[in-house]
């Protein structure tokens, strides 16, 4: 961990290789991939991305006191600088692969957990739950900053300044995304999470993951290391599926939490009654089951009630715990049980829980809620959109209290689905039907193939549902929708949701500036 000299860091890149006497004495405290925010004591990471080259700002950066850069040694730019300045960089031919191996290094000397999130949505949502109810009292809390989930980000996330051997954190929660084949065992190879967290397995980035199944399979490489705990969704089928044919439930160092919904008899059911397994069985075989089911749901939110069931000697068995989760739909109440099932397998208190509970804010365009002027309520879930996310929204504004009112629907493309695409955005179709009163806005090609079976049942939308269709291409600005539905909006239930590529924030600023 941080504080490391320079030569420790040049010896973790390049191993044996002999760096300059002067990298003893330098000490390093933290690295910094921006070349605005470098400063003397930061090891310089020049990250070539799709529009900036950090190359490009390396004479800059040595020229403002940094003492260590990581460079690719073919770069145009690191050629240009004097001999000296060269003296201050680590030479190598990949520098996010080298940067992904320091990232390892620093894995290596932590003293604290690292608990691991991943799943095809509702990851960041759930690092957030995760990282707010641990942070209670005197507790320091790590995680992976807004999204930053890839192959950068997991291993700017190690790397973080707050990893210091003078006052450590007590755990990181680290985001894990996938969007290729083989992503998923490199990342766990990087992180080794001591717990492992899966939220829900839907298709996502299929056009490397190929289709849903694969997109599974790949999600589940988290939950093979044997080392690592485990918390799931029993109700999730692919994930007991998973469990029934390769984990059993009888591996001694597993120790799993189960967090699940409380349909527990559908699937002991339709799955563990053919198998010869019950409740008592996997009781057995766990850690603890926690038990949660919605005791009260609102378009905004809903209230959980939670049941403890433990093996473990020093978790106290527990019914009727409640807690409001102030995010609308069954999906966040799901995940903030995975975020409860993570706390109490760090043996934190239900005090604890709820101190760190209050201090949860959702994160920016994840399912945020608003009342603005005239009435109206803006849903704002532009941040991104899956099959699986869209559907629980969906499922959101035609809540009891909601089903009635006025509906704006903003939705646009979900990318990344690959040859898929056309039949998910088609099965969109049949959720859109059964919702009143609602101006349907589709953004995108994509959406044009759901637009384009809507349009066939229009007259019967219109004098069934009273809801009328409109659709726009990708190169339109999408806050034109509220011009074309011509009404002015008062009293209604505005949602906005489409993959992050299509930059629908823009509409969320139109309808802020108008009405906040």
């Amino acid at each position: 961990m941080w504080p490391l000299s320079a030569s420790e860091i040049y010896q973790a890149i390049l191993k044996n290789q002999k760096c300059e006497k002067e990298f003893n004495t330098i000490m390093i405290k933290g690295v910094c991939i921006d070349s605005r925010k470098v400063n003397s004591d930061h090891l310089f990471v020049a990250i070539k991305g799709s529009q900036h080259d950090g190359h490009a700002y390396l004479k800059d950066c040595i020229q403002k006191g940094v003492q260590i850069a990581l460079v690719d040694e073919n770069s145009k730019y690191f050629n240009e600088l004097t001999d000296e300045q060269k003296k201050k960089c680590i030479c190598v031919t990949d520098v996010l692969a080298s940067f992904r191996e320091f990232a390892k290094f620093m894995r290596r000397r932590f003293s604290f957990p690292v608990l691991g999130v991943g799943g095809s949505n509702g990851k960041t949502t759930t690092k957030e739950m995760i990282a707010s109810i641990l942070s209670c009292g005197n507790y320091k809390v790590t995680k992976t900053e807004k999204s930053e989930n890839g192959f950068l980000g997991m291993a700017i996330t190690l790397c973080q300044e707050e990893h210091n051997s003078n006052k450590a954190p007590d755990c990181l929660v680290l985001e894990i995304g996938i969007d290729d084949i083989g992503a998923m065992t490199q990342h766990v190879d990087l992180g080794q999470p001591n717990i492992s967290i899966l939220t829900a397995l839907g298709p996502e980035h299929l056009e490397h993951l190929i289709n849903w199944e694969t997109a599974a399979n790949e999600e589940l490489i988290l939950f093979k290391n044997p080392k690592t705990k485990r918390i799931w969704q029993l109700a999730d089928e692919k994930i007991l599926k998973f469990f029934l044919e390769q984990v059993k439930f009888n591996e001694e160092n597993s120790e799993n939490v189960i967090s699940l919904k409380n349909d527990f008899i559908v699937v002991e059911k339709k799955y563990l009654a053919k198998i010869g397994m019950d409740k008592s069985t996997i009781l057995k075989n766990i850690s603890t089951l926690i038990l949660w089911d919605i005791f009260e749901i609102t378009p905004t939110g809903s209230e959980v009630s939670i049941e403890i069931i433990s093996n473990n000697s020093m978790i106290k068995n527990e019914k009727d715990i409640h807690f409001k989760v102030p995010l609308p739909g069954i999906h966040n109440a799901g995940n903030f049980a995975l975020a409860f099932a993570s706390a109490i397998m760090l043996n934190r208190s239900l005090n604890e829980i709820a101190l760190g509970w209050s201090k949860f804010v959702s994160p920016p365009m994840r399912s945020r809620i608003s009342y603005i002027k005239d009435q109206n309520i803006l849903f704002d879930d532009c941040y991104n959109s899956s099959p699986m996310s869209l559907d629980a929204a969906l499922i959101s504004v035609q809540t009891d209290e909601w089903k009635e009112k006025n509906k704006l629907l903003i939705l646009g493309d979900m990318l990344d689905l690959g040859n898929e695409s056309k039949y998910w955005h088609e099965n969109i179709f049949h959720a859109l039907k059964n919702i009143k009163n609602a101006y349907l806005c589709l953004y995108g090609i994509a959406m044009y193939d759901c637009y384009k079976l809507l349009k066939e049942t229009e007259d019967l939308l219109l004098s069934e549902n009273k809801t009328r269709i409109f659709w726009r291409a990708a190169q339109d600005d999408p806050s034109q929708f509220l011009t074309d539905i011509h009404v002015n909006l008062s009293g209604f239930v505005i949602l906005v949701k489409g993959s992050r590529g299509m930059k629908l924030d823009r509409v969320i600023k139109s309808i802020e500036s108008k009405y906040c």
